[in-house]
């Protein structure tokens, strides 16, 4: 049985320990440009946008990578967003409402960034293959 894009997302919203609601077209354009990049860092995935799903079955950690590529993607967006909150500086007073928030932000990214980093390199040949 094909793997559905379903699966994909059902691993990516398990990342989080709050429940945010993110748009279908949003969830859906992160899952085809994480599609995208496995087919170019590791193997050719085919996917079916119009189906919602893959040409075949896809192991768990091929699926737990997609979802770890779009929450990478996520939280990219997320470090944008705290990163445009107004902050206000004069020569006598500093204003920035985001507190430890681009700070918290920033580190939640870069471990997004290296858990992806490993996944990948998980799943490439060996040298003795």
């Amino acid at each position: 049985m094909n793997t559905t894009a379903q699966e994909v997302f059902d691993s990516f919203e398990g990342m989080f320990a709050d429940k945010h609601v993110i748009p279908e077209e949003l969830e859906l354009l992160w899952l085809k440009k994480a599609v995208a990049r496995f087919s170019v860092e590791l193997d050719p995935l085919t996917f079916d946008s119009e189906n919602l799903e893959f040409s075949t079955e896809l192991d768990q950690y091929a699926i737990d990578t997609l979802a770890a590529f779009m929450k990478q993607m996520y939280q990219e967006r997320e470090v944008s967003k705290v990163n445009k909150r107004v902050s206000i500086v004069t020569k006598d007073i500093s204003v920035d409402g985001n507190g430890n928030a681009k700070t918290a932000a920033k580190a939640e990214l870069d471990y997004c960034d290296t858990q992806s980093e490993e996944m990948i390199f998980n799943q490439m040949p060996t040298a003795y293959s």
